[in-house]
């Protein structure tokens, strides 16, 4: 399918769409009321507060705290002010403070942590329904942070980059922010006396406080800041129309690249473009169109570590496929404590399949995404065209010498019944084509119920320049009862791959309590052996899977202790003729403490049955055979607001038929709020009877901002398991809204026996935004 059939198809499926009758919303409940006073004079945004506009505007204050004592008032005053006209809306803030001194203000770079900062935050529910919005947040340093807000708050989308402007200032008295948020960079239904839902917020690092105009209940957990069921209402905006909304955002891309790998190195230059277009095609629905997408200035992924007989899962870190994102969810709840040993989720879409291909970055000829809601529905639609490209290798592979001068690799060497004499290491070129292909995603979402929905998913890799196709197809159902305190959650996908039939159904059921302090989920995952969503990921097909969790959070009235929580959590997992594959059990408990370090520990039993024997190191492989081991863990996770900042975790225990420690350590040093040092450190110390090996996994990264629009980052990474040492260095500088030139350089070395450059490229990109 190519970008014009796309567009068409996506214009078919609005109009369809538009004529099926809306579901009608309750809007939840509010408590708190503000008002927006129209102006016809634009405020100058500084930071200042001393613009005659201000005046006009009605003052908000009594911010009540979610942190640490719930329902009390703010322990320093917060006093809001809210202006529009028709083409912005302008907040305010004035942040009084008893110690200003005090203030904590360590990150200047757009898109940091400013929870571990002072701050100041905006939600802006702008259909006023309950079920998503807009986010805001800034620090005294003048960082700005901003998201899209979907379920509730649950799903938030980092990526989502609005074109907004925010200063800040400071004083004896405490801070002060103003922001200006372009209309045209949110979505929201068009209306003659428009409301919005709006929260308002702040935090007080120093005192681990966060107080809101409408505080969310403690029991939300931590991402309940983040919720929109329960917000105020925002009136006094009138007549809210929408033109027309079109953005483009052409680049230019030079560089050269220089690859190590083969017998001849090659170098290569480039200079190249492409643009991005944003074209709002209602007031809801928003198309964007990418043609030669280039994603230069993404950072290197996170280097791991794999122990295990199943794929890492990565995040997705491109833009592109970031902004919007969460209306593609489809597959398991991501779990943030990792129940069932840290498995990955299993997900229909993945959106890493599309223009990566074994780490290698393919180059993306076409993009198109059509996101937004119309009359109860929530709709995506994304259809991405990648190149043809041949990748070549060099490594070293060790060869198995027999008594007749036959060189073998490992598995042959297994099979032989010749006798080996010897070990060598040869140097291997290999070679990888990868077609080009084109992939396209369909996902409908309709709201039911006031808080639930339902929905569809299609996928389909097509064919490109070959032959064979992959598709599948899947519904779901979101169901959530007594104000989100009891949820339902279930899919079932089936998968089309040229070739095969039969055992291709996967599917998943969820069922969630969360009251108070308490916390429970059960869950059914069943994946047939050929369900095949090849642009999606599955961990592990061929497997029923049972899990429960059960967590309590109570809070005990101790001066040095805030909460507790502790349960446990089991796994169960079986083939498709219930025979036991493998299970987990663990019990952990932390405490968190009232400065908000948190300390805690967990007990693991985990059970594994081998059918094949695996390779867990180089040369090192654990047999065929059923393994029950034991573990303990011990964590410390200090609060981040401190100039030194970071966390701790040690393991130690049986692993397989040996034994293993574990550590991992996060140490971030605030030098300066311009100058930030971030290390991670991981060791595997592992003995078993086919042997005994160490892995060190090593991430340094520095960032120093010169100001909230211009920031270098340097990244250096060595991880011994994979024998590599990759450097990565960015310099951003956004010299409009939205407008940004990233010079890049990225070289990579082999550190086997000896130290060997793998590749290495430099590249200068300019991007310019407009808009109409």
């Amino acid at each position: 399918m190519d970008w014009m059939n796309s567009l068409a198809f996506y214009i078919v499926i609005v109009s369809l769409i538009g004529n099926l009758s809306a579901q009608t919303v309750v809007p939840p409940a509010t408590t708190r009321t503000v008002r927006s006073t129209q102006t016809d004079t634009e405020p100058r945004i500084d930071g200042r507060l001393d613009d005659a506009a201000w005046a006009q505007a009605v003052p908000v204050d009594g911010f009540l705290q979610r942190e640490p004592v719930e329902g009390a008032s703010s322990s320093e005053q917060t006093i809001v002010r809210i202006l529009h006209d028709d083409k912005r809306i302008y907040i305010s803030f004035r942040c009084l403070d008893s110690d200003p001194d005090r203030i904590v203000a360590s990150r200047m770079q757009r898109d940091s942590e400013l929870h571990e900062d002072d701050n100041v935050s905006v939600i802006l529910d702008t259909y006023n329904d309950g079920r998503g919005g807009f986010f805001f947040r800034t620090n005294p340093a003048g960082a700005k942070n901003d998201m899209v807000l979907t379920d509730e708050g649950r799903s938030r989308n980092e990526a989502w980059d609005c074109v907004w402007r925010s200063r800040t200032s400071r004083d004896s008295l405490g801070w002060s922010v103003e922001m200006a948020i372009d209309l045209d960079q949110l979505r929201y239904a068009e209306s003659k006396d428009a409301v919005w839902g709006i929260n308002l917020g702040r935090g007080i690092v120093r005192k681990n406080e966060r107080t809101y105009l409408v505080p969310p209940p403690q029991s939300y957990g931590f991402r309940g800041g983040y919720r929109t069921s329960l917000l105020g209402r925002l009136e006094g905006l009138g007549e809210l129309r929408q033109k027309p909304r079109l953005q483009i955002t052409p680049y230019t891309l030079g560089g050269t690249d220089r690859e190590f790998d083969g017998l001849d190195p090659t170098e290569q230059s480039t200079l190249n473009g492409g643009v991005d277009l944003k074209y709002g095609l209602t007031p809801s629905l928003t198309l964007d169109l990418s043609y030669k997408t280039d994603f230069a200035q993404v950072e290197a992924d996170q280097e791991q570590v794999n122990l295990t007989r199943f794929s890492l899962f990565f995040p997705e870190l491109r833009d592109f496929f970031l902004e919007g994102a969460s209306i593609f969810d489809f597959g398991e709840t991501v779990s943030v404590r990792g129940s069932g040993g840290g498995r990955p989720p299993t997900l229909v879409f993945y959106s890493r399949r599309i223009g990566i291909q074994d780490g290698n970055n393919l180059p993306v000829i076409f993009g198109s995404k059509l996101t937004g809601r119309n009359q109860g529905f929530q709709i995506g639609a994304l259809n991405v065209m990648t190149e043809a490209k041949t990748f070549i290798e060099e490594n070293t592979e060790k060869r198995f010498v027999t008594d007749t001068g036959l060189l073998l690799d490992g598995e042959e060497a297994k099979l032989t019944n010749r006798l080996i004499v010897d070990t060598l290491d040869v140097d291997v070129v290999d070679s990888l084509d990868v077609k080009r292909t084109n992939v396209s995603v369909i996902r409908v979402r309709r709201n039911i119920f006031g808080r639930s929905n339902i929905g569809f998913i299609a996928t389909n890799r097509g064919p490109g320049e070959d032959k064979d196709y992959n598709r599948v197809a899947g519904i779901d159902v979101n169901l959530s009862f007594f104000d989100a305190a009891v949820s339902l959650k279930g899919w079932l996908a089936k998968s089309w791959t040229q070739g095969q039939s039969g055992d291709d159904i996967a599917g998943s059921g969820e069922f969630e309590i969360r009251r108070g302090s308490f916390e429970f989920e059960a869950s059914y995952l069943d994946v047939q052996k050929d369900f095949n969503p090849e642009v999606g990921f599955v961990p592990r097909d061929d497997v029923r899977q049972y899990k429960v969790d059960a967590r309590l959070r109570p809070r005990p009235k101790h001066p040095k202790i805030r909460q507790f929580s502790l349960g446990p959590e089991f796994a169960y997992v079986t083939d498709q003729n219930d025979l036991l594959q493998s299970s987990e059990f663990e019990f952990s408990a932390y405490m968190n403490l009232e400065i908000g370090d948190w300390i805690g520990g967990r007990y693991t039993r985990r059970f594994e049955r081998l059918d094949e024997s695996f390779e867990v190191h180089e040369d090192i492989e654990i047999p065929v055979g059923d393994y029950t081991f034991h573990g303990v863990g011990f964590n410390f996770f200090p609060r981040n607001a401190r100039k030194v900042g970071g966390r701790l975790s040690y393991q130690l225990g049986e692993f397989f038929n040996g034994t293993r420690h574990r550590l991992s350590s996060d140490v971030s040093i605030k030098v300066t709020d311009r100058f930030t040092v971030e290390n991670t450190y991981g060791l595997n110390r592992v003995s078993l009877p086919a042997g005994s090996f160490l892995t060190n996994q090593i991430t340094s990264r520095l960032l120093y901002s010169f100001s909230p629009d211009f920031f270098v980052r340097g990244l250096v990474q060595w991880n011994s398991a994979r024998k590599i040492v990759g450097s990565n260095f960015l310099l951003n500088y956004r010299y409009a809204p939205g407008s940004d030139v990233f010079l890049v350089y990225n070289h990579a070395w082999d550190a086997d026996s000896e130290i060997k450059q793998r590749n290495r490229s430099v590249q200068l990109k300019v991007s310019y935004f407009w808009k109409r």
